[in-house]
């Protein structure tokens, strides 16, 4: 009786060390360098993914208040804007448009950053002439679905230069918008507010 028992302690503690021996193989395997490095780059780039997410985040919380503050900015209409004449009535000259001259002069210069703003800005003023033009609407794109080419000849360059300006309302930083396209942006922009008689 007495080899009985020592013989099933010895059984059990058999057992138990080899459970133990199990774990600690597991354990082993769970934390070993290699995976230790899988969880390390893993983590990295969920990081860096994470930094670049709220990057992105703060540029275009940005670029929407700077929009909703360019809506909320007054802007000289064309029918409020008096004319200057040269001795007579017969010959009215135009006074500056200091809202064009203020988009013209963002669209010629040197930052990417102020190309994208200006086509923003112009955006929302050529919206603003379609009203003073009796287009009317929520938004600019249901306003220039009412006009027609006898109306406005430049109807398409002013669907064109809208999904241009929604593409970087959308993309953010992310739409690159080059000098010669900016450029082209300008002459386009001028043309659509020849039509709408605001400049």
């Amino acid at each position: 009786m007495y080899d009985n028992t020592v013989v099933e302690t010895a059984a059990q503690s058999n057992a138990f060390d080899s459970a133990i021996s199990f774990g600690q193989r597991v354990t082993a395997g769970l934390f070993s360098t290699t995976l230790l490095g899988v969880i390390y780059v893993v983590l990295t780039l969920l990081t860096i993914g994470l930094i670049t997410l709220i990057l992105f985040l703060f540029v275009r919380m940005y670029e929407l208040r700077r929009e909703a503050e360019l809506k909320k900015k007054p802007v000289i209409t064309p029918s409020a804007m008096p004319t200057a004449t040269a001795g007579s009535t017969d010959n009215p000259l135009p006074v500056e448009n200091p809202t064009w001259k203020h988009i013209r002069e963002r669209l010629l210069g040197d930052n990417p950053s102020d190309w994208k703003l200006a086509v923003i800005e112009a955006d929302i003023y050529m919206d603003r002439c379609l009203d003073d033009n009796g287009f009317h609407g929520d938004t600019t794109g249901d306003k220039l679905k009412q006009v027609t080419p006898d109306r406005l000849p430049s109807v398409q360059i002013a669907w064109e230069v809208h999904k241009i300006r929604n593409r970087i309302a959308h993309d953010g930083a992310a739409f690159v918008l080059t000098m010669p396209e900016a450029r082209r942006l300008l002459s386009y922009y001028e043309i659509i507010f020849t039509d709408l008689h605001a400049i």
